[in-house]
């Protein structure tokens, strides 16, 4: 029954996000307007209100249930109107000093209330305009702590505050309001009420003739919900999320603020716990991908001990100074991409040649700029390998020119102790890069490699690098022979997310004042001067993620509680391994480049096409670097994609 009373609440009192516009238009032509304050003016990010008593701190079993119990027992002992919190507490007889746990309650109630965004423009259009406002509450919290509160969150230069608890009055019985007029000197006619209660809002106000407009008390902003393994982290992680998205500023934005922020935010906070707990005071974000994950350990941890560098590298910048140590054909297809299908544009990338400079190679070996290799059997094409041996005296002769100005650069950053180096992973290749440069010019080093994932290939790097130190966050098949790969299906989706607005590094050049500046490759997503459209959709993806560390780096109770990785993780993985229509419109189309190939992230031809042609639907498909959006955009039905892909690696 209970359960029944919840959904049938919840019905009445959910709805559509509030139109201001509409709300001031019904304001104008009345002298003064009276605002709620909880649901109203200010949200909680938490479900319910009685959720409260589960974050303070208190050494009493079933403190929640007695909190609740003592509150009822002081309404029916009350011969007045409204109870006071400090009544609430004379109940609980088994709390010594009932003093530092109000306090402990109020400041929890104070630092879950947060500003309601869509009825703040309402009330600071009020203010501008010269109308009375009034706050109107049926609450047993103080009046300083309401006011404080107020305050806190900007509500300044309304006319007076008419709180329950301080007059002995209510709303739900009409006489908080009859003061209100009778005090103020208004008719009834010359004010309007805005709150989220029908019966203290909008029935009890009407009845006394005044304008009442009850506005939804639970609106669902967020497009995605997160699930925890206690009531009380839902209930605050799903609150704060909903309360605090800006759906404003689009949908590329909003992917970006509840999908990707969680899972970035918690990155960071386990990555800080990490290098903390190894006592390590310096840490290098590597470029691209490492740029937003920089921004967002900077925004939630400002630490002195902790000195956080951005190094400017490349997996072309970190292999190609080391190739002339080995540059065997075999350590080069150990770093590249792991893919199945291996482009010749790769192999050239790979090494740091422009194959626009050796089309005439090309030819010889009957090879053009678009012939793919499979990996499986590559090392059996004799012309390939004898082509390569062509290329090795000017592979070693970039190697060793490339070698020097790189040692500079990383002098340069104080690359060397014990230092945490960070990426998106995923076989730790810059890591065992960097490392035999160090070893090399035998600079004393010890490096922990931090990444979202480490994949199981990441043997081919440990094998020649056997101390590789690697650690990942989303999975860590170097740590744990148990898990599981939760991005392969989406990986270039996933790695589009953290792309830097800026070119890969290439090289580096020294300046006349000798100083050395990585040299950038022009970036792929500015085309003819002009931003396309990826850059800016990922911009606002970006910019979405980062407000939602900033936001949750402000919340002591979030950055309190412990979230697993796969928690956080858990609306981005739905979105690339089982993706809905509105993911496939949202990133099908994106174009993803790597190693010197460009491909759409999830790009098939028809059905009727491929049936005719099942040898492109091969290729098409191991080429594509969202597997999973592949297959819902050419079978366009609800199916388990992520069970299917992993029925198919079999088959690999």
């Amino acid at each position: 029954m209970a359960d029944i009373k919840n959904i049938i609440r919840n019905l009445m009192y959910s709805g559509n996000p509030v139109n201001a516009e509409v709300l001031i238009a019904a304001i104008k032509g009345y002298k003064a307007v009276s605002f709620d304050i909880f649901d109203t003016l200010l949200k909680r990010n938490i479900n319910e209100p009685s959720d409260i008593f589960s974050l303070i701190k208190i050494d009493i079993d079933r403190f929640g249930e007695k909190r609740i119990e003592a509150e009822k027992v002081a309404r029916r002992n009350s011969q007045e109107k409204e109870i006071t919190i400090d009544e609430i507490y004379q109940n609980m007889t088994e709390i010594s000093n009932k003093k530092r746990i109000i306090k402990a309650e109020l400041d929890v109630e104070d630092s879950m209330l947060i500003i309601n965004k869509e009825i703040w423009p309402v009330y600071e259009w009020c203010i501008a305009n010269g109308v009375e406002v009034f706050i109107t509450s049926d609450m047993y919290l103080p009046k300083d702590f309401i006011e404080g509160v107020l305050t806190k969150n900007g509500i300044i230069g309304y006319k007076q505050l008419y709180l329950s608890s301080s007059y002995k009055k209510t709303k739900r019985d009409g006489t908080l309001f009859k003061i209100l007029l009778s005090e103020q000197g208004l008719k009834a006619n010359e004010i309007i009420h805005i709150g989220d209660s029908f019966v203290g809002d909008y029935k009890i106000p009407s009845s006394l003739g005044i304008k009442a407009i009850r506005i939804p008390r639970n609106i669902n902003r967020k497009q995605h919900t997160y699930k925890f393994d206690s009531s009380i982290k839902s209930s605050l992680f799903n609150s704060f999320l909903n309360n605090t998205v800006n759906i404003e500023k689009g949908e590329y934005y909003q992917f970006g603020y509840e999908c990707f922020g969680p899972m970035l935010w918690g990155y960071v906070r386990w990555l800080y716990k990490s290098i903390t707990e190894k006592n390590i005071s310096k840490i290098y974000f590597f470029s691209r991908d490492g740029f937003i994950m920089k921004k967002a350990f900077d925004i939630c941890y400002s630490d002195d001990k902790i000195k956080s560098f951005y190094l400017e590298v490349s997996r072309r910048s970190l292999r190609v100074p080391v190739l002339w140590l080995d540059s065997s054909f075999e350590t080069v297809l150990n770093m590249l991409s792991p893919s199945r299908l291996i482009p010749i544009k790769a192999i050239f990338d790979g090494v740091g040649l422009d194959i626009n400079n050796y089309l005439e190679l090309l030819d010889k070996y009957g090879f053009t700029d678009k012939s793919f290799f499979d990996r499986n059997n590559i090392l059996e094409d004799r012309y390939l390998l004898s082509m390569y041996s062509q290329l090795k005296k000017d592979i070693n002769k970039i190697s060793r020119q490339e070698y020097e100005l790189l040692i500079k650069y990383l002098e340069k950053n104080e690359v060397f102790g014990k230092i945490a180096v960070v990426d998106i992973g995923w076989s730790g290749g810059m890591q065992r890069f960097l490392e035999q440069v160090l070893l090399k010019i035998d600079i004393e080093h010890h490096i922990c490699g931090y990444y979202t994932g480490v994949a199981p290939y990441y043997t081919r790097n440990s094998k020649m690098c056997p101390d590789l130190d690697l650690n990942g966050y989303l999975f860590d098949f170097k740590n744990d022979r148990l898990a599981i790969d939760k991005r392969s299906c989406f990986v270039g989706l996933f790695e589009t997310l953290f792309l830097e607005q800026a070119g890969s590094v290439k090289n580096y050049g020294e300046d006349m004042d000798g100083s050395v500046t990585a040299n950038r490759y022009p970036y792929e997503y500015i085309i003819d001067g002009k931003p396309t459209e990826e850059y800016v959709k990922v911009s606002q993806i970006q910019n979405g993620a980062l407000d939602f560390v900033a936001n949750a780096a402000k919340n002591k109770y979030l950055m309190e509680m412990n979230f697993s990785a796969d928690e956080l993780f858990s609306c981005l993985r739905e979105c690339g391994a089982n993706p809905k229509k509105v993911d496939i419109n949202m990133f099908a189309d994106f174009r993803f480049f790597d190693e010197g190939e460009v491909n759409r992230l999830a790009d098939p031809k028809t059905i009727v096409y491929y049936i005719c042609h099942l040898r492109e639907l091969k290729s098409d498909f191991l080429k594509c670097r969202w597997k999973t959006g592949f297959m819902k955009r050419l079978l366009k039905m609800n199916l388990p994609y992520e069970k299917l892909y992993n029925q198919l690696l079999i088959f690999k």
